[in-house]
């Protein structure tokens, strides 16, 4: 009887250690490199700040995945290709020529990370238009990083309220 209980626990330990080994290899591959993935945030950011110099809506749009939804201050959430266009547009418009963005910190991992940064919307002569801070979930698409959820906000005070009507 003895013996058999020996097997048994044997067998039982040898599984057990089995399942808890470590490969160095998570079910989704090998682990990221968010060092590299913060590389391609930032070459992407500096293309993606200059589309408002060309009035490129196009290719700002393409940063962004199929389903993105950006989250402009004092705004409803937009959500797709043309909506994000028409918001580039809107931008081009009020005079933006160009975003500065500086990332802080990426995080993450598989296919999907958060950048948080800090963005100066810049007008004629760089002159800055605003600033403020912004995080950005960034997915992986067919292999390439694309901006998924955005959402940002002003460092700059909210302007007074109108003046009171006198009676």
């Amino acid at each position: 009887m003895l013996p058999v209980c020996m097997i048994c626990l044997l067998a039982f330990s040898l599984l057990f250690s089995s399942c808890n080994s470590d490969s160095g290899k998570t079910a989704a591959g090998p682990a990221l490199n968010l060092d590299s993935v913060k590389a391609t945030i930032d070459a992407s950011n500096k293309e993606y700040g200059a589309c408002f110099a060309t009035g490129d809506s196009v290719k700002f749009a393409g940063f962004y995945t199929a389903d993105a939804c950006i989250n402009p201050p004092n705004m409803p959430r937009m959500c797709g290709t043309q909506a994000i266009m028409a918001f580039f547009n809107g931008g081009v418009k009020m005079g933006i020529h160009n975003i500065k963005l500086t990332v802080e910190e990426v995080m993450g991992s598989g296919d999907a990370v958060a950048e948080i940064g800090k963005y100066d919307l810049l007008g004629d002569k760089d002159v800055s238009m605003d600033k403020g801070k912004y995080i950005v979930v960034w997915k992986q698409v067919e292999g390439k990083w694309k901006m998924h959820r955005d959402e940002w906000n002003s460092d700059n005070p909210c302007p007074p309220p109108p003046p009171a009507e006198k009676k």
